[in-house]
């Protein structure tokens, strides 16, 4: 069970850095506000981690409980937690092609808004949309014992924010190669057959 669930937080996470909607405001903005390299390096760490604290804050809680809970029913913990990871991932594969995407709706509204606001409403807007993805993985965790909790919890944060960051530091060069709208429903894709292979080899592999 260990190397499931190690080996889906790994895919998940790297997966999850990959979206666009997590690096495209702050590329939009870096335009419209001339943010120089630094600054924009900066605000991507700030709102990735802002990102990645939210998800794992919800994550510890969820594990926690599934912890208490597998500490009670042990015999049916397991199974539990499989159909957790299995609906999970049938959830994403449903409704990954109806994701919201970042746009610049009013011009004319974000020209008069400061700098320092934009920032704040990234750094918000991250903050408020943790990844859903990983939770099914905290529940798998909190069966396996509270140290496995706080594992994934530190490989999430490192392989989100730093796969962001690189991400990000690429993406100049290479957003004209790549269709980002494609990449972004495929990743959330991905990651549904993720959570359901997941959950069935947690079902069945001791």
């Amino acid at each position: 069970m260990i190397t499931q669930l190690l080996i889906g937080t790994l895919t998940i996470s790297i997966l999850h850095a990959l979206i666009p909607s997590h690096w495209i405001p702050i590329l939009a903005f870096e335009k419209k506000f001339g943010w120089t390299n630094q600054q924009t390096f900066k605000i991507t760490i700030i709102s990735a981690l802002a990102h990645a604290l939210s998800t794992v804050i919800l994550g510890i809680a969820i594990g926690l409980l599934s912890f208490k809970v597998s500490a009670h029913f042990e015999e049916i913990s397991k199974l539990i937690s499989s159909i957790i990871l299995i609906v999970l991932g049938l959830i994403f594969i449903v409704r990954h092609h109806t994701h919201h995407h970042f746009h610049l709706h009013n011009e004319d509204e974000i020209r008069k808004m400061s700098s320092k606001k934009i920032i704040t409403v990234l750094v918000t807007s991250m903050f408020l949309s943790p990844c859903l993805e990983i939770e099914g993985y905290f529940v798998l965790a909190g069966t396996a014992g509270v140290k496995y909790i706080f594992l994934i919890s530190i490989l999430y944060i490192v392989i989100s924010v730093a796969g962001i960051i690189i991400w990000l530091s690429f993406a100049k060069k290479i957003l004209k190669k790549i269709n980002a709208h494609k990449l972004e429903h495929n990743a959330g894709l991905v990651s549904g057959i993720v959570l359901i292979l997941t959950g069935i080899l947690n079902f069945f592999i001791h």
